[in-house]
């Protein structure tokens, strides 16, 4: 089975930004949560489409012969692109290009919001633009990359520690303000907390549709589909945060994913701990389902572990293709 684990460390970012998803309060719970049967909001739709109808006519607990249809659906990438064009262009399949002029106006919204809460103009601001939101998402993937231990160290003077190509984009001052104000939702957009339509994931909403529809737009999936749990590392506090110690990654935010045998993920889930709509004994069994609806009667190969389902079902529960 694929390993879809990742071992990113997160980075530290500033309080208010939508890359600090994590709330103040400490964790409610840092395990993982399978046992708690209380319902509450989606992870993954904001509405009611996470609602799991028993499909009788697909899944199946009893053994019996079933007729597998052969596989012949179009397998592989489905874009124009050619292997030599160039990187970014393959990162716009995955990141629309639009999306930074998304990052761009809710990051002024929220700075206008927070000068109005309050009551005073924030003399070093001023307003950003979609090329500038390129920039910046561009200097924290370096980041990844070329990991120092503070954000202010790329900035430096020694020739053999600060990173030129970070002072030609921009100040660290502008970087630090940048990263202050990020936002790529409304935050008054949010539901109530409570109500049906309240989303936890509300702050990245865009991003994860974003992500998801692409993933599945330019890539069709192959005959042999694997579902696991990832680790997205996180040393922080968020109540969805979980403790997995048999996984490299021990603490952090789970991803549930279907993947291909390459390793490309074709769909994932975040997964919200108790805080989940689908946490309970069944949460395994409910995820597969949930990760193969787009794969119906194509005739795909789905394989997972006994974690994905009930103990006393594990070897039994099967799809009928």
């Amino acid at each position: 089975m694929e390993n879809c684990s990742s071992d990113d460390d997160s980075d530290t970012l500033s309080e208010g930004s939508d890359l600090q998803l994590f709330s103040e309060h400490e964790f409610s719970s840092d395990t993982d949560s399978d046992d708690d049967t209380q319902q509450t909001e989606s992870s993954m739709e904001p509405d009611s489409q996470q609602s799991e109808a028993t499909d009788d006519d697909f899944w199946s607990y009893d053994l019996h012969p079933v007729d597998i249809a052969p596989f012949t659906e179009q397998v592989g990438p489905d874009h124009t692109l050619l292997p030599d064009n160039d990187l970014l262009k393959y990162f716009y399949l995955m990141i629309n290009e639009d999306f930074f002029e998304t990052a761009a106006q809710e990051t002024n919204r929220y700075a206008e919001q927070e000068m109005t809460r309050k009551g005073s103009r924030d003399s070093i601001w001023y307003p950003t633009t979609s090329p500038e939101m390129k920039a910046f998402f561009g200097l924290n993937i370096i980041m990844g990359i070329n990991q120092l231990p503070r954000i202010d160290m790329y900035w430096s003077e020694n020739p053999f520690v600060g990173n030129e190509g970070f002072k030609k984009c921009m100040t660290r001052t502008r970087f630090e303000k940048l990263l202050q104000y990020l936002h790529i939702n409304d935050n008054q957009a949010q539901a109530p907390a409570g109500s049906p339509n309240y989303d936890r994931l509300h702050k990245i909403r865009p991003l994860i549709d974003m992500t998801r529809g692409n993933f599945q737009k330019f890539y069709k999936p192959g005959k042999c589909q694997s579902i696991d749990e990832g680790m997205i590392r996180y040393k922080g506090h968020h109540y969805a945060q979980q403790y997995t110690p048999g996984k490299p990654i021990k603490r952090g935010l789970k991803i549930w994913m279907r993947c291909e045998t390459s390793g490309y993920t074709n769909d994932y889930r975040v997964y919200l701990g108790k805080h989940d709509s689908m946490c309970g004994p069944s949460l395994g069994e409910r995820i597969v389902k949930h990760l193969c609806k787009p794969l119906k009667w194509k005739g795909h190969h789905v394989f997972f572990d006994r974690k994905c389902v009930d103990k006393e079902y594990s070897s039994k529960m099967c799809p009928i293709f």
